[in-house]
């Protein structure tokens, strides 16, 4: 029973309410629901469907193309010469053609994204085309860059993001899983991707600990080389020092010296890397916090525990050895991803925040200049509130330890030092006491079941 089409709801309002024809394009990540999205919006509706393969020639994508369309046009054969030829006939029927993978195109001839815009803007017949991509940057290249051949065509531009935390703890007790923590658990380990809990399903699993085994780490796991294949299908020959970027990233390296060196590349050349990866795949982030400093991000949930624990030990070939080392070492990842979720959902957890980052600085400890970070440090100009936030992915926090350590490392955060207003946030599984003051600074303290009760209703899309 496949998994049932989950929130989507603005996406599929506006696409139904446009006037037809027209054409649209939906990009984001893989595996987000782009496919699932469209097929949802035509169901009942007269529709061609076209996939972009790049792994075939030319000539057999032609060939598979023109069949597929003299089959909807009850045509026995057709023959076009060229994509010239195929798109005159397409825009003969005035149905809804969805594109998957366009911007493949590009691997296989550049000039069909040239030639579909050619008869899209003098054919006054046309049909709904509707044009997905994963490749962000690709798809941007096709549509927003102003020498691209669709800039400005498309009447509809949608982004596809993840699903909302909300959203997917429905998905979960829809699939059977009762307990919030665990389902937390899988939120901390997949984020907001349809595709990895439609995976659940079909396997049956219903806790953390089975999805690891099954879906990552046996012989014919279906996710057991995620990443490493997404690197290899964007970067070709180049995509090891893609990876191991990324895996140096994964790690906490946060200064560019520290990430060239794990990648053994020039710091000089590390830029060009970083722009793919946050312009090209949207895999990485770059934040910026105060005065111009910035550090990097994975974005995915998913892809930054492969990263440190699937290809982190590689050479590790004893699956039940991997399989114990990624158990003893999971509350660290979910401590890292813990804290992403919250950054992520802070500004609509304590309202009046205009934005939140991780914040990194130096202080003097034991004698020594040493980095201290903040896991979430929140901000409203207007008002100069400040607010620190802490999350430990542990049960009986000591809430008044954890204020102290944190007024002290506010000391060194140099913003409206003498005008702001301080407050203190601490997020954990449960504490010891919960408190609401510190020192005459306002405490807020959030156990699960308090971010239980925060995204109790899914969150409209």
């Amino acid at each position: 029973m496949p998994i049932k089409f989950y929130n989507r709801e603005k996406e599929l309002n506006l696409l139904e309410r446009v006037e037809k024809p027209y054409l649209a394009v939906i990009y984001g990540r893989r595996r987000i629901g782009k496919t699932a999205l469209v097929l949802n919006f035509v169901k009942n509706k007269d529709y061609i469907y076209f996939f972009v393969n790049p792994k075939k020639s030319e000539g057999l994508l032609l060939q598979e193309f023109s069949t597929i369309l003299g089959k909807k046009l009850k045509i026995p054969y057709i023959s076009p010469r060229n994509w010239d030829e195929f798109f005159e006939i397409l825009f003969e029927y005035n149905g809804i053609v969805i594109f998957d993978e366009f911007q493949k195109f590009l691997e296989i001839n550049q000039e069909v994204p040239f030639i579909l815009q050619k008869h899209w803007d003098t054919r006054k017949k046309k049909p709904t085309i509707i044009i997905t991509g994963s490749v962000i940057g690709m798809i941007k290249k096709l549509f927003v860059e102003n020498e691209s051949p669709f800039f400005k065509r498309a009447e509809i531009s949608i982004h596809l993001k993840e699903l909302k935390p909300g959203t997917v703890f429905e998905i979960l007790s829809d699939v059977g899983i009762k307990k919030f923590e665990e389902k937390f658990k899988l939120y901390l380990l997949f984020g907001g991707v349809p595709y990895y809990y439609s995976l659940l399903l079909k396997y049956k699993i219903k806790d953390v600990n089975s999805a690891i085994q099954n879906l990552v780490l046996d012989e014919f796991a279906p996710l057991k080389n995620e990443v490493e294949e997404v690197m290899m299908e964007a970067f070709k020959k180049e995509y090891s020092t893609y990876l191991s970027i990324l895996y140096a990233i994964a790690e906490g390296k946060t200064k560019l010296e520290e990430m060239a060196s794990v990648a053994g590349i020039k710091v000089t050349s590390l830029s060009y890397y970083l722009k793919d990866l946050i312009n090209l795949l949207g895999l990485v982030e770059k934040h910026e916090t105060i005065k111009r400093k910035s550090f990097y991000e994975i974005k995915d949930k998913f892809h930054n525990f492969w990263l440190r624990f699937i290809y982190k030990y590689s050479g590790i070939e004893d699956k039940n050895i991997l399989y114990s080392k990624i158990i003893e070492n999971l509350n660290t990842f979910f401590g890292w991803s813990f804290e992403s979720v919250i950054r992520e959902n802070l500004l609509k957890i304590l309202k009046g925040y205009e934005r939140v980052f991780k914040y990194y600085g130096y202080w003097r400890k034991n004698g020594k200049r040493e980095q201290f970070d903040i896991d979430a440090v929140a901000l409203n100009e207007q008002t100069k509130e400040i607010l620190f936030t802490e999350c430990k992915w542990k049960e009986k926090v000591n809430p008044k330890s954890i204020c102290k350590e944190l007024a002290e490392k506010s000391r060194y955060v140099q913003w409206y030092n003498d005008k702001r207003k301080e407050s203190f946030a601490i997020f954990a599984k449960s504490f010891s006491r919960k408190i609401n003051e510190f020192e005459g600074k306002k405490v807020f303290c959030f156990d699960l079941r308090d971010v239980e009760r925060v995204v109790k209703k899914p969150e409209k899309e």
